[in-house]
């Protein structure tokens, strides 16, 4: 059958355009759903007015996708799942997923049949997600997979880092104006000293213990 494709359909063809497809995919889905109509001498008299008018929407519904893309584009989704040792999930995130998670936490609503995913994610890390909202507007979502019990690492760098080198000296540091620059090494030097005390103090009470003894004798 013959028909005017009223819209984009992946397959057949794009809006305007008259095509013809299998008389049971026109009738059964694509009349009904206002998608295309018949390509008859009443329709076909008023094609080329009504490709103007398709071209007019065409024009609002990219401008549409285009004012999204600004909005989505960079936004980021968390998964947490059990994953290997290397990284490799036991499971996936699939574009379901990422729809579903979009759609609940950020507030877009995104169709999953238009993430250009070719396969399920299944490794952890940061993944660039493309999302094609209109044909050449596209928005690249971030999906971030973590590990299932991983530890959440403090933005700053570990105090271990500033003395692990083991020539570095043991002393003080200044800085540029005379102020006291804060060594881990101090932590571990005063603790040092709290046992020696501690130590000395025990001697000090064992010694006296002795003494009384003696004197009792």
């Amino acid at each position: 059958m013959k028909i005017i494709l009223l819209e984009d359909v992946i397959g057949a063809g794009r809006a305007g355009e008259v095509v013809e497809v299998a008389n049971g995919y026109a009738r059964n889905k694509l009349l009904p759903s206002g998608i295309a109509i018949e390509a008859n001498k009443t329709n076909m008299k008023t094609l080329e007015h009504r490709r103007a008018k398709i071209a007019a929407k065409k024009a609002v519904d990219k401008e549409i996708a285009q004012d999204l893309a600004v909005l989505l584009d960079g936004k980021q989704v968390d998964f947490t799942a059990k994953a290997g040792d290397a990284g490799r999930l036991f499971g996936s995130v699939t574009a379901q997923d990422i729809a579903e998670e979009v759609n609940a936490k950020l507030g877009f609503e995104i169709d999953r049949r238009k993430l250009l995913l070719d396969a399920p994610l299944k490794e952890v890390g940061l993944h660039d997600v493309r999302y094609r909202i209109y044909p050449e507007v596209e928005a690249t979502i971030k999906v971030n997979i973590l590990a299932e019990g991983a530890p959440v690492l403090p933005a700053a760098e570990s105090l271990k880092d500033t003395y692990a080198d083991e020539d570095l000296e043991d002393k003080e540091e200044e800085d540029e104006t005379g102020n006291y620059v804060y060594d881990a090494r101090d932590d571990e030097e005063a603790a040092e000293e709290d046992v020696t005390e501690e130590a000395e103090a025990e001697a000090d009470e064992e010694a006296a213990d002795d003494g009384e003894e003696a004197g009792e004798e």
